[in-house]
């Protein structure tokens, strides 16, 4: 992260040399702040795809009921029917932090570009902290207890995993179903085993979920996809091809982790995210509830990745930054976890729930 110029200090780029002298702090501490809101906004331009933000602790999630309408004649009357259905989610509230901290003598000889350094040090912590949350609540198939101070213990439930909750197919189903979001297949991606038809299948049966279906791929799997008959490559735009082949024209307007580098023709938005677990790929739509909800503080100042304190104890100084939040399913049908290359699904080894 040494060479990463954050946010707020990309116009102070020509006083890195410079030592952070006491005319120089009001100009630092604005950049700080100014980096810490653009940190935050670009995270939830990022959690826009897996997650929808709240500061419920536990709610009854709305689904649809299918009904058709009922028989009368002129004397009759329709009974009253019941306009959705439901199923009851709970969501964690965890926090971390991180700090850094010198001696006086060494402040004195901090330098503009120090200070930025330390940020892009601190803001990567954040950002991993929030990646293995969401890949946890998204990898992690079981039902597990979280014990919050105020509510006592609630239920955090994952994506759909066969439980005893019901969700609606648009196949003419008469009422809801049980449903597994969590696949595997054993054999490797080729025309064979093919996996992208299915995922799409699973997705879009639910009324819950609309628009395109994005799939995030690990850069192991990538190859394999992009030898399939189905595939298609995104076009780059310094390069001009010619008419003679079907080539992909159509752009994804959503933005995305990654790089999107094709598309599927069983209606699939190819997205390789080279942090992803091998071998798994994650699946959603663009439209709908997000999978999870993100759990923040009912407190704003206690919302985002902020600096929450600072301590003057000399010869020793120290800042303080905090995050909470928690992460569960929300909209259970929301997202498809597919392992390939092996049968049985199974937890991805170190996101087991709960992370620390």
């Amino acid at each position: 992260m040494a060479n990463a110029v954050v946010y707020g200090f990309e116009n102070l780029q020509d006083r890195f040399l410079e030592r952070v002298s006491d005319s120089l702090i009001p100009v630092i501490n604005t950049a700080i702040e100014a980096t810490l809101a653009e940190h935050n906004r670009q995270l939830n331009t990022f959690l826009a795809l897996f997650a929808d933000r709240t500061t419920d602790y536990t709610r009854r999630y709305r689904t649809p009921t299918a009904n058709r309408l009922q028989p009368l004649d002129e004397n009759g009357r329709a009974r009253p029917i019941r306009t959705a259905g439901y199923y009851d989610i709970a969501f964690p509230m965890q926090e971390a932090g991180t700090a850094w901290g010198q001696t006086y003598q060494a402040s004195l000889k901090n330098t503009v570009q120090d200070v930025n350094n330390r940020m892009a040090t601190l803001l990567f912590g954040d950002i991993m902290w929030m990646r293995d949350h969401i890949f946890s609540a998204l990898y992690n198939n079981t039902n597990w207890t979280f014990t919050d101070e105020e509510h006592g213990a609630l239920t955090v439930k994952p994506l759909a995993n066969s439980d005893t909750d019901t969700y609606m197919i648009q196949t003419g189903a008469q009422s809801g179903t049980t449903d597994t979001h969590y696949l595997a297949q054993s054999s490797s991606i080729d025309d064979s085993n093919d996996p992208f038809e299915t995922i799409r299948t699973e997705l879009l049966e639910h009324p819950e979920n609309g628009g395109d279906v994005i799939s995030l791929i690990p850069t192991g799997l990538k190859a394999s996809v992009q030898a399939l008959t189905g595939y298609y490559a995104a076009t780059d735009n310094n390069i001009q091809l010619g008419t003679g082949a079907s080539r992909l024209v159509g752009t994804l307007g959503t933005p995305v982790p990654g790089k999107v580098f094709g598309y599927h023709d069983a209606g699939v938005w190819l997205v390789e995210w080279p942090i992803l677990t091998a071998n798994y790929i994650i699946s959603v739509t663009t439209q709908g509830d997000r999978p999870l909800a993100m759990r923040e503080d009912t407190v704003p100042q206690l919302q985002g990745f902020n600096k929450v304190a600072e301590r003057n104890d000399y010869p020793y100084f120290e800042s303080q930054y905090l995050r909470k939040a928690g992460f569960g399913a929300q909209n259970r049908v929301g997202a498809v976890i597919m392992r390939i290359g092996n049968g049985s699904y199974a937890i991805p080894s170190g996101y087991d729930a709960p992370m620390p």
